[in-house]
């Protein structure tokens, strides 16, 4: 199967040497040359500069492949995706609504695979797998999350993915599921403190995690995600929020016009890409019915070897393995990656390919 990248980021670029070591024929593209010249070092890897925004030029581009893996900035994510729709190829990964897609993709039988990384993507595939064990599930909590291992007062936080969508994640109002409903919420509200043995005291917070699982698990009581940080964090940002640091509108500074937010963007990805990069994720989920609990726990930890961050690691091995099932499954249209999960045979792939990459999923039942 030929493959092409979308971004030779560092989570493209990982996914590249992923799919490299398994054969594949992969091309990485991107705007910027030092991108593309750090993704030649994995030996195999073809890459090409090409504006992704110039659509004629990247939709005749896509058709030279079998599949596309968006490794984009979110905003990017869905144009990327209907780009791949009308050059008949697959592809993942976008924060709007991929079923807008499905009827496209159905008529031209591809498979688009939205979402396809760590959460939202590994854990819907999880979700999907404890849900089919318990047969009803009233209860459905995601806690998830990337820290470092030594936090750096007052963030307690470094980058290790888009400065921008993290704003974005942090100010996009959440949807959550109560009593077989849509409930809004604002983002970093309902914060609770917990305890992880061998990392401390952390908090949880909503954002819009639950994505696809709000179509396809209706028949769910309640649905939840978190994520997770170092108490105080989410305060702080809603301190940002709420005294207008990322406002839009411009003020004038020295007789020129500046939007608050452009300022402290480009503040927060100066600052937050600082300090130990050494950082560990955490994924915590519980399926609840009346009579039984099913829990899944991951905590995965920075790469020293081969110099990985955590969130690269869960991000792109994820992106990776699910690329490997995507000609495996047996229809066309938009497929969630709980769909994924939803398969024994695809899932217990997935899982066995996550674990030959170091990265341990714990289990119980209660």
């Amino acid at each position: 199967m030929k493959i092409v990248i979308l971004g030779a980021g560092q989570q493209g670029r990982i996914a590249a040497r992923d799919l490299v070591r398994g054969g594949f024929q992969v091309t990485a593209l991107d705007q910027d040359p030092r991108n593309l010249k750090l993704a030649q070092q994995t030996a195999g890897c073809a890459v090409r500069q090409l504006d992704v925004k110039d659509e004629p030029r990247l939709v005749a581009y896509m058709k030279n492949f079998d599949a596309v893996l968006g490794a984009l900035p979110a905003a990017l994510g869905f144009y990327g995706m209907r780009c791949a729709v009308r050059a008949g190829v697959d592809m993942s990964y976008l924060p709007e609504d991929p079923f807008r897609l499905d009827r496209q993709a159905r008529a031209k039988r591809i498979r688009i695979i939205p979402d396809a990384g760590y959460a939202p993507g590994l854990s819907n595939i999880l979700c999907a797998e404890g849900r089919r064990a318990l047969k009803k599930v009233d209860y459905l909590r995601i806690l998830v999350g990337g820290i470092p291992q030594r936090p750096k007062p007052p963030f307690n936080y470094r980058i290790t993915w888009s400065p921008a969508d993290l704003l974005a994640e942090y100010t996009r109002p959440a949807r959550i599921w109560k009593n077989f409903r849509t409930v809004v919420r604002p983002a970093l509200d309902g914060i609770e403190e917990f305890n992880v043995r061998g990392i401390g005291r952390l908090e949880c917070f909503y954002t819009d995690g639950l994505r696809t699982l709000l179509t396809t698990f209706r028949d769910v009581r309640d649905m939840e995600e978190k994520t997770i940080r170092y108490p105080g964090h989410a305060r702080f940002f809603k301190t940002l929020i709420d005294a207008g640091f990322l406002s839009r509108t411009a003020v004038d500074v020295a007789g020129r016009p500046v939007a608050p937010y452009d300022v402290t963007l480009a503040y927060l990805t100066s600052v937050l890409g600082q300090g130990d990069i050494r950082d560990l994720t955490i994924l915590i989920i519980e399926l609840r019915n009346r009579k039984q609990v099913r829990r899944y726990v991951c905590i995965d930890r920075y790469d020293a070897k081969d110099r990985i961050t955590s969130m690269a690691r869960m991000t792109a091995f994820s992106a990776a393995v699910i690329v490997r099932v995507l000609k495996r499954y047996p229809g066309f249209g938009v497929i969630p990656p709980e769909y994924l999960g939803r398969d024994k045979k695809l899932c217990d792939f997935i899982k066995t390919e996550i674990r030959k990459r170091g990265i341990i999923i714990k289990e119980s039942n209660k």
